[in-house]
Protein backbone atom coordinates (compact mmCIF):
# COMPACT_ATOMS: atom_id res chain seq x y z
CA UNK A 1 0.00 0.00 0.00
CA UNK A 2 2.47 2.06 1.14
CA UNK A 3 4.47 1.38 -1.73
CA UNK A 4 1.40 1.95 -4.60
CA UNK A 5 1.32 5.62 -3.19
CA UNK A 6 5.10 6.44 -3.65
CA UNK A 7 4.99 4.93 -6.81
CA UNK A 8 1.89 7.59 -7.86
CA UNK A 9 3.28 10.80 -6.34
CA UNK A 10 6.37 9.45 -8.82
CA UNK A 11 4.49 9.71 -11.22
CA UNK A 12 2.72 13.20 -10.47
CA UNK A 13 5.83 14.96 -10.22
CA UNK A 14 7.03 13.10 -13.95
CA UNK A 15 3.73 14.70 -15.52
CA UNK A 16 3.91 18.31 -13.64
CA UNK A 17 7.77 18.21 -15.22
CA UNK A 18 7.00 17.22 -18.79
CA UNK A 19 4.30 19.59 -19.09
CA UNK A 20 6.51 22.48 -17.97
CA UNK A 21 9.04 21.32 -20.65
CA UNK A 22 6.44 21.16 -23.28
CA UNK A 23 5.32 24.82 -22.12
CA UNK A 24 9.13 25.91 -22.07
CA UNK A 25 9.64 24.07 -25.90
CA UNK A 26 6.50 26.00 -27.06
CA UNK A 27 7.71 29.03 -25.83
CA UNK A 28 11.02 28.84 -27.25
CA UNK A 29 9.67 28.04 -30.50
CA UNK A 30 7.61 31.43 -30.58
CA UNK A 31 4.01 29.81 -30.20
CA UNK A 32 3.58 30.63 -26.98
CA UNK A 33 1.29 33.55 -25.77
CA UNK A 34 4.09 35.28 -23.50
CA UNK A 35 3.58 39.31 -24.01
CA UNK A 36 7.27 41.07 -24.50
CA UNK A 37 8.17 44.65 -25.35
CA UNK A 38 7.88 44.46 -28.92
CA UNK A 39 4.06 43.89 -28.58
CA UNK A 40 4.00 46.68 -26.78
CA UNK A 41 4.90 48.76 -29.95
CA UNK A 42 2.65 50.74 -32.05
CA UNK A 43 2.47 52.17 -36.02
CA UNK A 44 1.68 54.87 -37.44
CA UNK A 45 2.39 55.84 -41.19
CA UNK A 46 2.21 59.10 -42.69
CA UNK A 47 2.95 60.85 -46.24
CA UNK A 48 4.37 65.06 -45.60
CA UNK A 49 5.37 67.58 -48.63
CA UNK A 50 8.18 70.28 -47.51
CA UNK A 51 9.39 73.25 -49.76
CA UNK A 52 11.78 75.39 -49.71
CA UNK A 53 13.00 78.56 -52.30
CA UNK A 54 15.30 80.89 -53.45
CA UNK A 55 16.12 83.41 -56.31
CA UNK A 56 18.13 81.30 -59.04
CA UNK A 57 21.42 82.64 -59.64
CA UNK A 58 22.34 81.78 -62.82
CA UNK A 59 20.56 81.75 -66.34
CA UNK A 60 20.35 79.01 -69.50
CA UNK A 61 20.67 80.68 -72.74
CA UNK A 62 18.76 78.78 -75.65
CA UNK A 63 19.66 79.86 -79.11
CA UNK A 64 20.92 78.88 -82.90
CA UNK A 65 23.31 80.45 -84.57
CA UNK A 66 22.88 80.19 -88.71
CA UNK A 67 25.14 80.80 -92.01
CA UNK A 68 23.79 80.81 -95.77
CA UNK A 69 25.66 80.13 -98.96
CA UNK A 70 25.52 79.03 -102.51
CA UNK A 71 27.36 75.97 -101.86
CA UNK A 72 27.64 74.13 -98.52
CA UNK A 73 31.12 74.71 -97.72
CA UNK A 74 29.84 78.85 -98.09
CA UNK A 75 27.33 78.22 -95.48
CA UNK A 76 29.91 76.31 -93.28
CA UNK A 77 32.45 79.53 -93.37
CA UNK A 78 29.63 81.98 -92.94
CA UNK A 79 27.99 80.12 -89.33
CA UNK A 80 31.83 79.82 -88.28
CA UNK A 81 32.34 83.38 -88.53
CA UNK A 82 28.86 83.74 -86.61
CA UNK A 83 29.92 81.55 -83.87
CA UNK A 84 33.12 83.22 -83.20
CA UNK A 85 31.11 86.49 -82.88
CA UNK A 86 29.14 84.44 -80.49
CA UNK A 87 32.33 83.56 -78.81
CA UNK A 88 33.79 86.73 -78.63
CA UNK A 89 30.30 87.93 -77.33
CA UNK A 90 29.91 85.35 -74.60
CA UNK A 91 33.02 85.21 -73.16
CA UNK A 92 33.60 86.97 -70.54
CA UNK A 93 29.93 86.65 -69.53
CA UNK A 94 30.54 82.59 -69.01
CA UNK A 95 33.73 83.74 -66.88
CA UNK A 96 36.00 82.13 -69.88
CA UNK A 97 34.60 79.40 -69.53
CA UNK A 98 33.66 77.88 -72.99
CA UNK A 99 32.40 74.81 -71.40
CA UNK A 100 29.38 76.38 -70.11
CA UNK A 101 28.36 76.25 -73.83
CA UNK A 102 26.89 73.04 -75.41
CA UNK A 103 25.66 72.43 -79.41
CA UNK A 104 22.53 70.64 -78.98
CA UNK A 105 21.86 69.99 -82.76
CA UNK A 106 23.68 70.43 -85.99
CA UNK A 107 22.60 70.80 -89.79
CA UNK A 108 23.53 71.65 -93.37
CA UNK A 109 20.68 71.84 -95.76
CA UNK A 110 20.09 73.17 -99.46
CA UNK A 111 17.15 75.06 -99.79
CA UNK A 112 15.56 75.70 -103.58
CA UNK A 113 13.96 79.13 -103.84
CA UNK A 114 11.17 79.27 -106.75
CA UNK A 115 7.93 78.36 -107.93
CA UNK A 116 6.63 74.78 -108.26
CA UNK A 117 5.24 73.42 -111.58
CA UNK A 118 1.35 75.49 -111.90
CA UNK A 119 -0.84 78.06 -111.99
CA UNK A 120 1.43 81.44 -110.90
CA UNK A 121 -0.09 84.67 -109.64
CA UNK A 122 -0.63 87.04 -112.44
CA UNK A 123 2.92 89.52 -113.09
CA UNK A 124 5.19 86.53 -112.69
CA UNK A 125 7.60 86.60 -115.29
CA UNK A 126 8.05 83.71 -117.82
CA UNK A 127 5.72 82.11 -120.40
CA UNK A 128 2.90 83.92 -121.20
CA UNK A 129 0.00 80.47 -121.59
CA UNK A 130 -1.33 81.03 -118.81
CA UNK A 131 -5.14 81.99 -117.95
CA UNK A 132 -6.10 85.63 -117.07
CA UNK A 133 -8.02 84.07 -113.97
CA UNK A 134 -5.48 82.30 -112.62
CA UNK A 135 -2.47 84.44 -114.00
CA UNK A 136 0.22 82.29 -115.72
CA UNK A 137 0.78 78.75 -115.88
CA UNK A 138 4.25 77.59 -116.16
CA UNK A 139 5.71 74.32 -117.74
CA UNK A 140 7.83 72.27 -114.89
CA UNK A 141 11.28 73.45 -115.23
CA UNK A 142 10.74 76.92 -116.59
CA UNK A 143 11.68 79.17 -114.27
CA UNK A 144 14.47 79.98 -112.47
CA UNK A 145 14.83 78.61 -109.17
CA UNK A 146 17.46 80.03 -106.19
CA UNK A 147 19.87 77.20 -104.53
CA UNK A 148 20.43 78.56 -100.90
CA UNK A 149 22.46 76.03 -98.57
CA UNK A 150 21.56 76.85 -94.73
CA UNK A 151 24.16 75.77 -91.69
CA UNK A 152 22.42 75.68 -88.23
CA UNK A 153 23.80 74.98 -85.07
CA UNK A 154 21.50 75.24 -81.82
CA UNK A 155 23.41 76.21 -78.54
CA UNK A 156 22.80 76.08 -74.81
CA UNK A 157 24.80 78.37 -72.62
CA UNK A 158 24.79 78.84 -69.26
CA UNK A 159 25.49 82.17 -67.73
CA UNK A 160 26.77 82.04 -64.09
CA UNK A 161 25.96 84.86 -62.92
CA UNK A 162 22.57 85.86 -63.39
CA UNK A 163 22.44 89.61 -63.22
CA UNK A 164 24.65 89.59 -66.52
CA UNK A 165 21.86 87.78 -68.87
CA UNK A 166 20.64 91.28 -69.66
CA UNK A 167 23.78 92.31 -70.94
CA UNK A 168 24.34 88.97 -72.80
CA UNK A 169 20.97 89.55 -74.87
CA UNK A 170 21.88 93.08 -75.89
CA UNK A 171 25.61 92.61 -77.21
CA UNK A 172 24.12 89.16 -79.20
CA UNK A 173 21.28 91.15 -80.83
CA UNK A 174 24.14 93.40 -82.85
CA UNK A 175 25.42 89.84 -83.87
CA UNK A 176 23.57 88.85 -87.53
CA UNK A 177 22.60 85.48 -87.50
CA UNK A 178 22.55 84.84 -83.63
CA UNK A 179 18.56 83.81 -83.08
CA UNK A 180 17.68 83.46 -79.83
CA UNK A 181 14.70 81.23 -78.95
CA UNK A 182 14.53 80.92 -74.73
CA UNK A 183 15.84 82.40 -71.88
CA UNK A 184 15.70 81.11 -68.31
CA UNK A 185 16.51 81.53 -64.65
CA UNK A 186 18.10 78.39 -63.19
CA UNK A 187 19.63 77.10 -60.18
CA UNK A 188 23.08 76.26 -59.64
CA UNK A 189 23.91 72.65 -58.59
CA UNK A 190 24.68 73.72 -55.03
CA UNK A 191 21.74 75.32 -54.84
CA UNK A 192 19.75 72.44 -56.09
CA UNK A 193 21.31 70.71 -53.38
CA UNK A 194 21.27 72.96 -50.53
CA UNK A 195 17.30 73.60 -51.39
CA UNK A 196 16.43 70.09 -51.43
CA UNK A 197 17.95 69.29 -47.90
CA UNK A 198 15.85 71.99 -46.90
CA UNK A 199 12.94 70.97 -48.72
CA UNK A 200 13.52 67.26 -46.99
CA UNK A 201 14.01 68.63 -43.25
CA UNK A 202 10.71 70.76 -43.60
CA UNK A 203 8.80 67.44 -44.61
CA UNK A 204 10.18 65.30 -41.96
CA UNK A 205 9.01 68.12 -39.46
CA UNK A 206 5.53 68.26 -40.89
CA UNK A 207 5.86 64.50 -41.27
CA UNK A 208 6.84 64.20 -37.20
CA UNK A 209 4.03 66.58 -36.11
CA UNK A 210 1.52 64.13 -37.68
CA UNK A 211 2.85 61.21 -36.41
CA UNK A 212 2.56 62.84 -32.51
CA UNK A 213 -0.85 63.93 -33.11
CA UNK A 214 -1.79 60.25 -34.26
CA UNK A 215 0.26 58.29 -31.52
CA UNK A 216 -0.84 61.11 -28.66
CA UNK A 217 2.83 62.46 -28.15
CA UNK A 218 4.00 59.27 -27.44
CA UNK A 219 8.07 58.49 -27.98
CA UNK A 220 8.56 58.15 -31.69
CA UNK A 221 11.19 55.89 -33.65
CA UNK A 222 11.74 56.29 -37.44
CA UNK A 223 11.08 52.46 -38.93
CA UNK A 224 11.25 53.44 -42.76
CA UNK A 225 11.51 56.59 -44.57
CA UNK A 226 10.22 56.35 -49.12
CA UNK A 227 11.03 59.62 -51.08
CA UNK A 228 7.80 59.26 -53.21
CA UNK A 229 8.10 62.75 -55.01
CA UNK A 230 10.60 65.58 -56.26
CA UNK A 231 10.11 68.63 -58.39
CA UNK A 232 11.66 71.42 -59.26
CA UNK A 233 9.17 74.30 -60.51
CA UNK A 234 10.74 76.26 -63.05
CA UNK A 235 10.69 79.95 -62.86
CA UNK A 236 8.90 82.68 -65.04
CA UNK A 237 10.67 84.83 -67.10
CA UNK A 238 9.78 87.70 -69.14
CA UNK A 239 11.86 89.54 -71.67
CA UNK A 240 11.43 93.30 -72.07
CA UNK A 241 12.19 93.46 -75.59
CA UNK A 242 12.44 91.16 -78.43
CA UNK A 243 14.34 87.59 -78.35
CA UNK A 244 15.26 87.40 -81.63
CA UNK A 245 19.21 88.62 -82.56
CA UNK A 246 21.02 89.76 -85.30
CA UNK A 247 17.78 91.27 -87.02
CA UNK A 248 18.81 95.10 -86.33
CA UNK A 249 21.99 96.55 -87.81
CA UNK A 250 24.47 96.46 -83.98
CA UNK A 251 21.82 98.55 -82.09
CA UNK A 252 22.66 97.20 -78.75
CA UNK A 253 19.40 97.18 -76.73
CA UNK A 254 19.85 95.15 -73.07
CA UNK A 255 16.37 93.80 -72.12
CA UNK A 256 14.36 93.50 -68.68
CA UNK A 257 14.62 90.07 -67.17
CA UNK A 258 13.08 88.55 -64.11
CA UNK A 259 14.52 86.10 -62.03
CA UNK A 260 11.50 85.47 -59.80
CA UNK A 261 12.01 82.76 -57.58
CA UNK A 262 12.61 78.77 -57.66
CA UNK A 263 10.65 76.09 -55.75
CA UNK A 264 12.20 73.23 -54.56
CA UNK A 265 9.03 69.90 -53.69
CA UNK A 266 9.76 67.12 -51.26
CA UNK A 267 7.28 64.91 -50.81
CA UNK A 268 7.89 61.34 -48.41
CA UNK A 269 5.78 58.32 -46.42
CA UNK A 270 7.27 57.37 -43.01
CA UNK A 271 7.16 55.04 -40.76
CA UNK A 272 7.13 55.37 -37.15
CA UNK A 273 6.64 52.96 -34.14
CA UNK A 274 6.02 54.02 -30.43
CA UNK A 275 5.42 52.66 -27.51
CA UNK A 276 1.87 52.01 -26.79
Amino acid sequence: MKDSLLMLIALLVVAVLVVQVIIAFEILSGHGSVTTAQSNLGYVTVSATGTASAQPQQATLYLYVQGKGKTGAGATANLSVALEQLNSSLYRYVNGNLSNMQTTYYSLNNQTYGYPCGPYPAGVAGSSNGSAAQGVVYPCGKYNATSMYVAQEQITATIPDIHNLSKVIGALSAVNGIHITNAAATLTGQQSSSLRKLAYASAMTNATSQAQALAGNATLSIQNITTSYYNFYPVPYALGASSAAGINSSIQVNPQFYSGSATVTESITVQFSYNR
